[in-house]
């Protein structure tokens, strides 16, 4: 896309929580995240190399942009050349402001919210709805209609004062490989040993902190590690007493023979968290304008700090995003009653119900309009030609939710790690995974069936044929008795009734880690409007801060 107009570039950076400036000759170069086939060093000079020929075009920026391997987002001055680029997945957000005559860059959305003078007259009504329904926004819209972020595998590019957005990568799982199960499986075996060693390599020796849960993903890191023969690491749990996941986090690190922390977290401590400096000072540092805060492990990881239990230049290593990635999220074949053969033909109603629904209430025709108009403006602006649209339509979904909910809330969890001072990597989210799963067949995908299978095949360091995974349980104990014998009375009225008494009444202490207690029990026991999750309540508490009016059911049927 150009825009014949000559623009002037203001940048304004924050060089903290991971971001570091660097200079060559004419050339500014900003960083944060890690690469695998590099150094910064290197990546500058050919940066400059390229930069200051006079033959560069922008297909040579981002071939070379999309040659990194690793988890990144950069900034590069030079005198001709303005590069912005986020990475295939958009772990590290960059936001604009354009104008006529101008374009802000920064890695920090308050920042051009100040410098341009940006206020609460500038708010779109619309994107607001849409973090209401999902908790982020479609596209690279924020909050405010004149401030936008770039979405995954994105770039911009200005050349004396010409501007250029291009998308250099989107993930479409559609590009399948022929060979069978067999052969894919050890091919996903390799994929992940490669991202596993560029791990390892990268780390330099330095502590690995897993956040081991009672899942696929994190046990896959770890057993993973210990067959490469990584040592220095440690394997933390969390969350209520009795919870489901600790006993089998422990026993997993425990025949890895990995040292195991166990933080325990009580309703009463997690509450008064969520009201404490440190808190609202993490959600103000990154805020985005385009998405709730990623609060998982934002409590557990400052007791870590705190005490502390691990080192301070330790990596931490989370099972982000193996279940989406490997097919958890792809919807059964046989659940369609026809293949849609274009765009406007596509039955949203399973994604709108996965991804759209923190609000039953939201949930009516106008807002849903509304969304899947999005979505299908989205799909045409990433995917201009679809040369066998039935047999990508999953792949859409899929890719749909790769540059929507994993890009701008997920991998958001990795702010938590930067905000005390901590690097990450995500090798599920490697070259090497991304790669792989792209070519998959939807066989194999779904119900993540190779995925799960090899991993027990392979049962890298005896922890999976005999420790079961998501083995939930309710607790508190006198919890299961008062909850069935409150079920006998909804038997008449329906499991819809049911499921929202149990949502207001038992959830908030049922949570494993008591995430609820981000607003007070009363608002959650007398809530009329059918919230789902933690996520209703914090993408309620953007939008009453924005005073930003939602088309709630009740109010469209009066209309």
């Amino acid at each position: 896309m150009l825009d014949k107009i000559t623009i002037k570039h203001h940048i304004f950076m924050r060089d903290n929580y991971g971001w570091k400036s660097y200079q060559n000759g004419n050339v500014k170069f900003w960083f944060c995240g890690y690469q695998y086939n590099s150094t910064v060093a290197n990546m500058l000079v050919d940066m400059s190399s390229i930069l200051c020929s006079e033959f560069t075009d922008k297909h040579d920026i981002l071939h070379w942009i999309e040659s990194i391997s690793g988890h990144f987002s950069i900034v590069i001055e030079a005198t001709e050349w303005v590069v912005v680029a986020v990475d295939k997945i958009c772990t590290i957000p960059m936001f604009i402001v354009t104008n006529e005559n101008d374009i802000f860059i920064s890695n920090h959305a308050p920042i051009l919210k100040q410098e341009c003078n940006i206020s609460n007259t500038d708010l779109d009504q619309s994107a607001g709805l849409e973090i209401s329904m999902s908790g982020y926004t479609i596209g690279s819209k924020t909050l405010y209609s004149k401030l936008e972020r770039l979405e995954a595998g994105e770039c911009l590019l200005l050349n004396k004062g010409l501007l250029f957005r291009d998308f250099y990568y989107t993930y479409f799982p559609c590009k399948t490989r022929s060979g069978n199960k067999k052969q894919l499986k050890e091919d996903f075996v390799g994929a992940f040993i490669k991202a596993l060693v560029n791990l390892k390599n990268s780390s330099g020796g330095r502590q690995i902190v897993i956040p081991l849960s009672a899942g696929n993903d994190s046990r896959a890191i770890a057993s993973g590690l210990k067959e490469i023969g990584v040592k220095n690491v440690i394997c933390f749990s969390y969350g209520r007493s009795g919870n489901f996941e600790t006993p089998i986090s422990k026993i997993i690190s425990e025949k890895l023979g990995y040292k195991w922390l166990y933080i325990p977290v009580t309703i009463r401590g997690k509450r008064s968290f969520f009201k404490s400096d440190i808190y609202n000072k993490y959600v103000t540092e990154f805020e985005s304008y385009g998405a709730i805060p990623n609060i998982q492990e934002v409590y557990e990881i400052s007791l870590l700090k705190k005490n502390p239990l691990i080192d301070d230049d330790a990596i931490i290593v989370n099972g982000n995003s193996g279940d989406f990635i490997s097919g958890g999220h792809v919807k059964k074949i046989s659940d369609l009653e026809y293949m849609p053969s274009n765009i406007s033909e596509i039955d949203w109603g399973y994604f709108l119900d996965k991804h759209y629904s923190l609000w039953e209430d939201l949930r009516f025709e106008t807002n849903d309009s509304y969304i899947v108009s999005e979505l299908n403006r989205i799909l045409r602006l990433r995917f201009k030609k679809l040369v066998d649209f039935e047999k990508c339509h999953y792949s859409l979904m899929e890719s749909l939710e790769c540059i929507g909910r994993q890009s701008k809330y997920v991998s958001a969890q990795q702010r938590t790690y930067e905000y005390f001072g901590y690097e990450w990597r995500l090798p599920l989210w490697s070259d090497e995974m991304l790669d792989f799963w792209e070519r998959i067949p939807y066989e194999h995908k779904f119900g993540q069936n190779l995925y799960i299978e090899t991993l027990r095949e392979i049962n890298w360091g005896s922890v999976w044929l005999d420790t079961k995974a998501n083995d939930k349980k309710i607790n508190p104990y006198y919890l299961r008795w008062m909850r069935a014998f409150l079920k006998i009375f909804f038997i008449p009225i329906g499991k819809s009734k049911w499921h929202r008494f149990e949502r207001n009444v038992f959830k908030y202490f049922m949570h494993p880690s008591y995430a609820l207690t981000i607003v007070p029990y009363l608002k959650i026991l007398f809530d009329f409007r059918g919230y789902r999750s933690k996520d209703s309540w914090l993408s309620c508490k953007i939008i009453k801060s924005k005073e930003i009016n939602v088309l709630s059911k009740k109010i469209s049927d009066k209309i």
